[in-house]
């Protein structure tokens, strides 16, 4: 039976790649904490760590467990949580998800909407990687997502929370920033800060259509593995990004134009279990509709 101390410990040394920092992360020795490192993996029957070089490397059993574990942990927080709120009173559990900047805008409008509407239920909030949100959501550590779309995948059900259209997010100093839109064509020979697609699911595709209809593959200089973090790059100079005009993130440096022809309208989904019947995820999703309204995005048609 695995410990959740145990989980936590070889997570800090995964994260870390180095047993003597973990250790001091963990307030703790080396020695005891290799110990157990080594112990866990005498328990499983396998190495979770390559020690060939000199910085360790997870092999492919470690990176199952890094996945599996963090679900583990998220799961005890959860129902932690979930027992000091029934202790106190509370009258149902929502726990969401998001990706995104519609965790800066639409999802604490929601919040607060539901809150007024149901003031005893507990809506918890938690942050995650597109990919590792939609796990969470299969192995019941959330009840519901929100995130870019499109998502299709089986077991899940959806719901279109709101649209818009792809744009350019430039530095300001760009050359293209006088404009008032701007044609993709005119792209082809721009550095790309691109978000991984392995976290972005269907929006990466999307982005890559744009290019592909203009007659070029983008020149992808920066990987990044959120739209925040594009945005900074972007700022930095590094390189332009094609984004949600709803995930537009207003940061310093950055300033965004309509293309030319325009792109493909991207929803923000809620995603949630086709067999969940938590009375609250009905609620939320009319709540996110309502939220995206005021925030001035285009509603989601019906």
């Amino acid at each position: 039976m695995l410990d959740l101390r145990d989980i936590e410990r070889f997570l800090a040394v995964a994260e870390q790649r180095n047993f003597g920092r973990a250790a001091a992360l963990l307030g703790m020795s080396q020695p005891p904490l290799t110990r157990q490192i080594h112990r866990l993996e005498r328990e499983l029957g396998v190495e979770l760590f390559s020690r060939a070089r000199r910085q360790i490397e997870l092999t492919p059993a470690g990176h199952a467990l890094v996945r599996e574990g963090r679900a583990l942990l998220a799961q005890a927080r959860v129902a932690a949580q979930t027992t000091r709120d029934v202790a106190a009173g509370a009258s149902g559990r929502l726990r969401v998800g998001v990706r995104g900047a519609a965790r800066f805008r639409i999802v604490p409008i929601a919040i607060r909407l539901m809150h007024e509407r149901m003031p005893t239920a507990s809506v918890t909030l938690g942050e995650a990687t597109t990919a590792l949100l939609l796990d969470h959501l299969r192995a019941r550590v959330l009840d519901v997502g929100v995130l870019s779309g499109p998502v299709t995948a089986e077991g899940l059900r959806t719901a279109t929370v709101s649209a818009s259209a792809i744009v350019l997010g430039i530095p300001a100093r760009h050359r293209l920033r006088k404009r008032a839109a701007v044609d993709v064509k005119d792209l082809a020979d721009e550095s790309f800060v691109e978000v991984l697609s392995y976290e972005s699911i269907g929006y990466h595709a999307l982005v890559r259509g744009i290019c592909a209809q203009a007659g070029f593959v983008p020149r992808v200089v920066q990987e990044v593995d959120s739209v925040d973090a594009a945005a900074a790059c972007v700022a930095a100079g590094v390189g332009i990004s094609l984004v949600c005009a709803h995930l537009d993130v207003p940061f310093p440096g950055v300033v965004y134009r309509p293309l030319k022809p325009p792109g493909p309208r991207v929803d923000i989904m809620a995603v949630w279990r086709d067999d969940d019947d938590n009375p609250l995820i009905r609620p939320f999703v009319s709540a996110l509709q309502h939220a995206a309204r005021d925030d001035g995005a285009r509603p989601a048609a019906h």
